[in-house]
Protein backbone atom coordinates (compact mmCIF):
# COMPACT_ATOMS: atom_id res chain seq x y z
CA UNK A 1 0.00 0.00 0.00
CA UNK A 2 1.31 3.43 -0.94
CA UNK A 3 0.23 6.75 0.48
CA UNK A 4 0.89 9.11 -2.40
CA UNK A 5 1.53 12.83 -2.06
CA UNK A 6 -1.11 15.41 -2.97
CA UNK A 7 -0.25 17.60 -5.94
CA UNK A 8 -1.27 21.27 -5.86
CA UNK A 9 -1.25 23.71 -8.77
CA UNK A 10 -0.47 27.35 -7.99
CA UNK A 11 -1.09 30.24 -10.37
CA UNK A 12 0.79 33.54 -10.27
CA UNK A 13 -0.89 36.37 -12.16
CA UNK A 14 1.15 39.58 -12.45
CA UNK A 15 -0.20 42.98 -13.48
CA UNK A 16 1.74 46.26 -13.22
CA UNK A 17 4.27 44.85 -10.68
CA UNK A 18 1.45 43.43 -8.57
CA UNK A 19 0.39 39.83 -8.09
CA UNK A 20 -3.05 38.43 -7.50
CA UNK A 21 -3.63 36.97 -4.05
CA UNK A 22 -6.70 35.44 -2.46
CA UNK A 23 -7.74 35.67 1.18
CA UNK A 24 -8.43 32.06 2.07
CA UNK A 25 -11.96 31.20 3.17
CA UNK A 26 -11.03 27.62 4.08
CA UNK A 27 -8.48 25.89 6.27
CA UNK A 28 -5.57 25.67 6.31
CA UNK A 29 -4.67 29.33 6.40
CA UNK A 30 -8.21 30.69 6.86
CA UNK A 31 -8.21 34.50 6.68
CA UNK A 32 -4.66 34.78 5.36
CA UNK A 33 -3.44 35.52 1.85
CA UNK A 34 -1.94 33.17 -0.73
CA UNK A 35 -1.72 32.67 -4.47
CA UNK A 36 -4.77 31.02 -6.05
CA UNK A 37 -4.20 27.28 -5.87
CA UNK A 38 -5.79 23.89 -5.45
CA UNK A 39 -5.46 20.16 -5.73
CA UNK A 40 -5.01 18.64 -9.14
CA UNK A 41 -7.63 15.98 -9.74
CA UNK A 42 -6.84 12.50 -11.01
CA UNK A 43 -6.65 12.53 -14.83
CA UNK A 44 -6.65 16.34 -14.89
CA UNK A 45 -3.94 18.19 -16.80
CA UNK A 46 -1.91 20.44 -14.48
CA UNK A 47 -2.44 23.55 -16.60
CA UNK A 48 -6.20 22.93 -16.75
CA UNK A 49 -6.34 22.52 -12.97
CA UNK A 50 -4.63 25.86 -12.38
CA UNK A 51 -6.95 27.59 -14.85
CA UNK A 52 -9.96 25.96 -13.12
CA UNK A 53 -8.75 27.10 -9.69
CA UNK A 54 -8.42 30.73 -10.74
CA UNK A 55 -11.93 30.60 -12.19
CA UNK A 56 -13.31 29.01 -8.98
CA UNK A 57 -11.44 31.26 -6.54
CA UNK A 58 -11.31 34.60 -8.41
CA UNK A 59 -13.87 34.43 -11.22
CA UNK A 60 -11.36 35.03 -14.01
CA UNK A 61 -10.22 33.16 -17.09
CA UNK A 62 -6.46 32.71 -17.39
CA UNK A 63 -4.02 30.81 -19.55
CA UNK A 64 -1.24 28.84 -17.90
CA UNK A 65 2.04 30.03 -19.40
CA UNK A 66 5.30 28.73 -17.91
CA UNK A 67 6.48 26.63 -15.00
CA UNK A 68 8.09 28.79 -12.34
CA UNK A 69 9.18 26.02 -9.98
CA UNK A 70 8.31 22.82 -8.12
CA UNK A 71 8.33 22.73 -4.32
CA UNK A 72 8.27 19.87 -1.84
CA UNK A 73 9.24 19.38 1.77
CA UNK A 74 10.07 16.20 3.67
CA UNK A 75 7.65 17.30 6.41
CA UNK A 76 4.68 17.77 4.08
CA UNK A 77 2.71 15.44 1.78
CA UNK A 78 2.15 18.33 -0.67
CA UNK A 79 3.98 18.88 -3.96
CA UNK A 80 3.47 22.38 -5.38
CA UNK A 81 3.64 23.05 -9.12
CA UNK A 82 3.84 26.82 -9.59
CA UNK A 83 3.01 28.38 -12.96
CA UNK A 84 2.90 31.93 -14.22
CA UNK A 85 -0.48 32.65 -15.83
CA UNK A 86 -1.80 35.35 -18.16
CA UNK A 87 -5.16 37.10 -17.89
CA UNK A 88 -7.83 36.38 -20.52
CA UNK A 89 -11.11 37.80 -19.17
CA UNK A 90 -13.36 38.39 -16.18
CA UNK A 91 -13.50 40.55 -13.09
CA UNK A 92 -11.45 39.62 -10.02
CA UNK A 93 -13.78 38.85 -7.12
CA UNK A 94 -14.02 36.58 -4.09
CA UNK A 95 -15.99 33.37 -4.66
CA UNK A 96 -16.89 30.24 -2.66
CA UNK A 97 -13.50 29.38 -1.14
CA UNK A 98 -12.17 32.94 -0.79
CA UNK A 99 -12.97 35.91 1.42
CA UNK A 100 -11.29 38.43 -0.89
CA UNK A 101 -9.18 38.59 -4.04
CA UNK A 102 -6.99 41.48 -5.10
CA UNK A 103 -3.62 42.55 -6.45
CA UNK A 104 -0.72 43.40 -4.13
CA UNK A 105 2.59 45.10 -4.89
CA UNK A 106 5.17 42.31 -5.08
CA UNK A 107 7.35 44.18 -2.59
CA UNK A 108 4.55 44.91 -0.08
CA UNK A 109 2.71 41.67 0.59
CA UNK A 110 0.21 41.02 3.39
CA UNK A 111 0.55 38.24 5.96
CA UNK A 112 0.79 35.06 3.92
CA UNK A 113 -0.96 31.79 4.75
CA UNK A 114 1.95 29.38 4.28
CA UNK A 115 5.69 29.36 4.93
CA UNK A 116 6.37 28.47 1.30
CA UNK A 117 4.44 31.49 -0.09
CA UNK A 118 7.28 33.99 0.35
CA UNK A 119 9.84 31.59 -1.13
CA UNK A 120 7.60 31.00 -4.16
CA UNK A 121 7.28 34.75 -4.76
CA UNK A 122 11.02 35.39 -4.30
CA UNK A 123 11.87 32.63 -6.78
CA UNK A 124 9.19 33.80 -9.24
CA UNK A 125 10.47 37.40 -9.11
CA UNK A 126 13.98 36.18 -9.98
CA UNK A 127 12.68 34.47 -13.11
CA UNK A 128 10.12 37.09 -14.13
CA UNK A 129 12.22 40.20 -13.59
CA UNK A 130 15.65 38.85 -14.62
Amino acid sequence: MYIDPKVVGVGILEKDHKILLVKRGIEPGYGKWSMPSGYINRFEKVESAIERELKEECGIEVKTEWLSNVYSDAKSPIILLVFSVSFISGIVKALDETLDAKFFDINQLPEMAFDHDKLIIIDWKKKFYN
